[in-house]
C-alpha cells in the first residue's frame, strides 16, 4: 500500500473506506470551533456508497443504476439538499442578442438572453451570458453561476447590468450593480484563453434563482414553483443550493437548443458554495457531460465525518438557507448522518468528475475533498472505469486521476486560471478524446464519410424490413445463419422460424461471430429483448464498438448503458426503446477508422444509428475501442486471435451478437458493405 508521510494515516483510511468501511468513529468538532489539527481529525466509518435500501452493496452495474444509485440520491435529497425541483418550460424574452467581440488576438461570439422560467407572466427570469469560438464546429461549453452578476465576470462593456439585489462588493451600491462593478471577478471567468481552446463560457447570476441571504426565500424561484417560502418548512424542503442547481438545469435547457453548442458536452462548474451547487446539479441532471467542483468544502466535496475545517453546525448556523432543514439536525452529530459527500461525488459516475482544492483553504478541508473523491471511485469501477487511480494525496500543483480528476494548488480560496487550465486539460482528455498531439491532429472524418452519414435515413416504418438486393443476409428465414461460435465452429443458439435466440451462459461469453467480414457498412438488425437479465445484449461492430441492446423502455435518465447508446462513447439522443416482447429495429451506418501505411491514424471512425424510427446517434466518432468487454479479450480463442489479426491488417472485421445472460431474439439481420 502506498504511504505518504505528509498525510499521516490518510492512505490507509482511504483504502479501507473505498473498499470496506470498517474504521472506528471519531468525535466531531463543536459547531462553534473548527479543528485544523490533523492529529485530531480522527478516524470514522463511511457509509457504503454502493448500498441500497437493504444496506446490501450493488454487485453489478445494473443493481447500482436501478437500486443503489436511486437510494443514495434519495438520502442526499432527504438529509442535505431537499427534494429535486420539477422542470418548467424555458423561453426567451424578446430576442437573443448576438454580437461579434474581440477576445485579445481573436474574434469570438457573445450571446445574451433573458430566459423566462415557467409560463406565467410573472415567472422568474435570468440573464445568461455566453461566449463562443467563431467556428463552424459545435462547441463544448463550461457553465457556471456567479456571485455578483454577469458584468462582474468580464470587462466587456456590452454585458447587461442586472437589476436585482446583489450582496455588497466593489461597484455594488445599495445592493445594485453599477458600471464600476464590471470585471471585478473576471479572474474567475477567463473567457479569452478558454474560447481560444475551443470552449464556450456561459454564466448567470445565482441571485436570480435565490438571493444569497437567509431571508431570500420569498424572492426565490421556489415561490413560482409552489413551494413554501415562510413558516416551518418540511425537513426535506430545498433551499438555495437546490434552487441554484435547478437554475443550472434550466439554463442547460436553453443551451442545448443553440446550433453553436455541442449539447452532449456541457460542463457544469462551480466555486465554493456554487461548487456545492455544481455537484448537486450534476447529480440531479445527467445531461451535464462533466462535473467540476472547485473548493466546495463542507456540504460539497469534503467529507462531513472528518473533524477538520467547517462543520455542519457552523455552515447551517451561518447559512441556514442553503440546505434543507434536516441537515441542521446533524450539527455535532456528523458521524450519525446516514450519507456522506462521497455519495454526492458518486452521482457523477460514469461521467468525468473533477475536484479541485487549494492548499491554504483549510476551511474547505482539501484532504477531506480528496478522501471523498477516492471513496467515490467505487461507482466508476462498476462501469469498468478507473476513478482517481491513486490513494495517495498528490503534491501541490500535481493533477492526478483518470475519470475522476483532482488537484490541490498553492494559494487560498479562489477560482484561478490555473484551475481553469486543469479543468480544460481534463475535459480535453475525457470528453474530447485529445489524449495526445497526434490524435488531436487526426482528421475526424473525410468528405465521403460525411456525405454517407448525411444521406442515411432508413425506412423503419414497418417490420420486417426487406433487405436491399446487394445486402448479405446473416439471419433470415430459410437461410442458414452466417455466424460461427467464438471458437470458429457451429453455433449453439436456438433457431425458431427464422429467429435466432441467444443461448445464455454463466460466463456471458457465448457470443456469435459473423462469417462475413466488412469495413464500412450498413447494418440492419431486428431484435426482441426479454425481461430476463434486463434484455442485455448488443451488436459488437468489428468486435470493438457496441450498439447497446437493453430493456430500457420508459427510462427517463438514460445513460450509455441503455438501448440506443454506443457503449462507453455516447448515450442515445432520445430513448426510442420499445417494451420487452416487442420487435425492435436498428439501422446503423458504420464508417471504420482508417490508418496510414505507417500505422498512424488517418481518420476517425464514425456512425449514425436509427432505432425504431428515431435518430439515436448522429455522427459520434471514435478511434479505438473503450469497453473492457470486447470479445477479443473475453473468452478469447485461437480463432478470435486470427479474426483480430485480420482486422488489424485489412480493416475488415465481423459483427458479433452478444450473449449477456438474456435470451434476446434476432431476426432479419443483414449487412450491406459500402
Amino acid at each position: 500500500m502506498t504511504t505518504d508521510s505528509r498525510i499521516s494515516f490518510l492512505p490507509l483510511l482511504v483504502a479501507l473506506a473505498a473498499v470496506l468501511p470498517v474504521l472506528s468513529a471519531a468525535t466531531t468538532a463543536s459547531a462553534a470551533e473548527a479543528n485544523y489539527d490533523e492529529s485530531l481529525a480522527g478516524a470514522f466509518v463511511l457509509p457504503d456508497v454502493l448500498a441500497g435500501p437493504d444496506e446490501a452493496p450493488a454487485s453489478s452495474l445494473q443493481e447500482w443504476e436501478r437500486i443503489s444509485r436511486p437510494h443514495q440520491f434519495e438520502m442526499l435529497e432527504k438529509y442535505l439538499y431537499g427534494r429535486r425541483l420539477p422542470a418548467v418550460p424555458v423561453s426567451v424574452v424578446g430576442e437573443v442578442e448576438r454580437a461579434d467581440v474581440d477576445l485579445g488576438n481573436m474574434k469570438g461570439l457573445r450571446l445574451q438572453a433573458k430566459l423566462r422560467l415557467g409560463t406565467a407572466a410573472d415567472a422568474p427570469t435570468t440573464n445568461v451570458l455566453l461566449y463562443l469560438p467563431k467556428t463552424t464546429q459545435k462547441s463544448p461549453v463550461f457553465l457556471k453561476l456567479n456571485f455578483r452578476g454577469n458584468q462582474a465576470e468580464t470587462e466587456d462593456p456590452g454585458v447587461w447590468l442586472p437589476t436585482g439585489w446583489i450582496p455588497s462588493d466593489d461597484g455594488i451600491v445599495e445592493n445594485r450593480a453599477t458600471d464600476a462593478s464590471r470585471g471585478t471577478r473576471q479572474r474567475r471567468f477567463p473567457v479569452a484563453p478558454m474560447v481560444g481552446r475551443g470552449y464556450g463560457m456561459a454564466t448567470a447570476y445565482c441571485g436570480d434563482f435565490f438571493p444569497d441571504r437567509p431571508d431570500g426565500r420569498p424572492q426565490s424561484v421556489l415561490a413560482s414553483l409552489g413551494r413554501p417560502v415562510t413558516g416551518n418548512l418540511p425537513k426535506d424542503e430545498p433551499g438555495a443550493i437546490g434552487s441554484w442547481a435547478w437554475g443550472l438545469s434550466r439554463i442547460l435547457d436553453w443551451l442545448v437548443t443553440l446550433p453553436e453548442v455541442d449539447a452532449a458536452k456541457v460542463i457544469v462548474v462551480g466555486h465554493s458554495r456554487l461548487g456545492k451547487t455544481a455537484l448537486w446539479a450534476g447529480a440531479c441532471d445527467q445531461r451535464f457531460a462533466m462535473v467540476v467542483s472547485n473548493e466546495s468544502g463542507c456540504g460539497g466535496a469534503a467529507l462531513s465525518r472528518r473533524n477538520f475545517g467547517e462543520t455542519i453546525g457552523v455552515i447551517t448556523d451561518r447559512f441556514p438557507h442553503w440546505f434543507c432543514p434536516m441537515l441542521a439536525d446533524y450539527a455535532g452529530r456528523e458521524i450519525e448522518l446516514p450519507c456522506d459527500q462521497h455519495a454526492l461525488l458518486a452521482m457523477a459516475a460514469p461521467r468525468p468528475l473533477y475536484v479541485a482544492s487549494a492548499e491554504q483553504d483549510r476551511w474547505a478541508d482539501p484532504r477531506g475533498e480528496f478522501l471523498a473523491a477516492v471513496a467515490a471511485g467505487r461507482a466508476w469501477k462498476l462501469y469498468g472505469l478507473t476513478g482517481l487511480g491513486t490513494e495517495a494525496m498528490p503534491p501541490i500543483n500535481t493533477p492526478v486521476g483518470q475519470m475522476v480528476g483532482y488537484h490541490v494548488r498553492n494559494g487560498s480560496h479562489d477560482l484561478l486560471p490555473y484551475d481553469w487550465t486543469r479543468f480544460a486539460d481534463f475535459a480535453d482528455r475525457t470528453l474530447r478524446g485529445k489524449k495526445q498531439p497526434a490524435a488531436e491532429a487526426a482528421p475526424q472524418a473525410d468528405a465521403r464519410s460525411r456525405q454517407l452519414l448525411a444521406e442515411f435515413r432508413p425506412d423503419q416504418s414497418s417490420l420486417p424490413v426487406a433487405p436491399p438486393a446487394d445486402a448479405v443476409r446473416l439471419i433470415a428465414s430459410g437461410v442458414e445463419p452466417k455466424f460461427t461460435s467464438m471458437a470458429g465452429g457451429p453455433i449453439n443458439w436456438k433457431i425458431e422460424e427464422g429467429t435466432l435466440i441467444a443461448t445464455r451462459t454463466k460466463s456471458h461469453a457465448n457470443h456469435i461471430v459473423s462469417s462475413v467480414m466488412f469495413e464500412d457498412a450498413d447494418i440492419h438488425a431486428e431484435f426482441m429483448v426479454s425481461p430476463l437479465a434486463h434484455g442485455n445484449s448488443g451488436l459488437y461492430i468489428h468486435g470493438h464498438y457496441e450498439m447497446q441492446i437493453y430493456d430500457s423502455f420508459g427510462v427517463e435518465n438514460f445513460t450509455s448503458q441503455d438501448e440506443g447508446s454506443l457503449y462507453r462513447f455516447a448515450k442515445p439522443l432520445v430513448n426510442a426503446a420499445r417494451p420487452a416482447g416487442e420487435w425492435q429495429v436498428y439501422d446503423i451506418r458504420f464508417i471504420a477508422p482508417k490508418q496510414n501505411p505507417d500505422g498512424s491514424l488517418k481518420s476517425a471512425g464514425t456512425l449514425k444509428a436509427w432505432l425504431n424510427g428515431q435518430l439515436v446517434q448522429d455522427g459520434v466518432s471514435f478511434t479505438g475501442p473503450r469497453s473492457p468487454y470486447i470479445p477479443y479479450r473475453h473468452g478469447v480463442t485461437d480463432y478470435l486471435r486470427g479474426v483480430e489479426k485480420q482486422l488489424q491488417a485489412t480493416g475488415k472485421g465481423p459483427l458479433f451478437l452478444q450473449d449477456h445472460g438474456s435470451p434476446t431474439r434476432y431476426r432479419n439481420v443483414w449487412i450491406r458493405p459500402l
